[in-house]
């Protein structure tokens, strides 16, 4: 859902950090690390994966909108 409104109103780069976004995936990645490596339920595993995928999405829409609205920024002022 916020993946969905990000891209409508293409202010991502404004609601959430960089330093943040990192912090998420660094601890999403972990979660996926201790399941695999203590042989957790496969559902468990698939949820890891799929929340590691979601932040990269996340982080992918804030790169994307941040250099976007950079562009609009930099083709506003020399006009």
């Amino acid at each position: 859902s916020q993946i969905y409104v990000a891209c409508q109103n293409g202010r991502v780069d404004q609601a959430l950090s960089l330093g943040f976004l990192l912090c998420w995936i660094a601890g999403d990645l972990t979660n996926f690390v201790g399941c695999y490596l203590t042989n957790q339920l496969p559902i468990q595993i698939v949820t890891a994966i799929f929340y590691v995928n979601m932040d990269i999405i996340m982080i992918s829409q804030f790169v994307y909108y941040k250099l976007k609205n950079q562009k609009m920024t930099k083709c506003k002022i020399f006009q």
